[in-house]
């Protein structure tokens, strides 16, 4: 699945999305992984492993590195951070930069925020890497 434009937003139309989307896309090779997290495996003392399962869903994880971006493109980042305060709250992640409307459900997505601290680095003088890791929600 090629990822065309990166966008964030705060609806599946893609409101807002100039506000905390920056105008360049993240590195090629973007980490997208899938994870049956109700899944859960014991091992007994002889040695048998069993598996219980809470719920069989998935969810797709993607992590993002923004590297060499302006301070600009950097604070629309933070400012999704600020938006979604961490982990608490929810928004919307494109693939194709919502150009069906939000009726492609393949490329669009409602995510979360995988941790409560956003690395930022300064690379050189008022330039930036950012990594975010987003994970969908059920």
């Amino acid at each position: 699945m090629a990822i065309t434009s990166v966008k964030f937003a705060t609806s599946i139309g893609g409101a807002n999305a100039g506000t905390y989307s920056p105008d360049q896309n993240p590195n090629i090779g973007t980490e997208i992984s899938k994870v049956y997290d109700g899944i859960k495996v014991k091992k007994s003392l002889g040695g048998e492993t069993y598996t219980f399962a809470n719920h069989e869903s998935s969810r797709r994880q993607r992590k993002l590195v923004y590297e060499n971006i302006s301070e600009a493109n950097k604070n629309k980042l933070v400012a999704l951070f600020d938006l979604a305060k961490g982990q608490k709250s929810s928004f919307f992640y494109s693939e194709d930069g919502f150009a069906g409307g939000g009726a492609d459900t393949d490329k669009n997505f409602l995510v979360r925020f995988v941790n409560n601290k956003l690395p930022v680095s300064e690379t050189a003088y008022n330039v930036y890497r950012v990594e975010i890791n987003i994970e969908e929600q059920l």
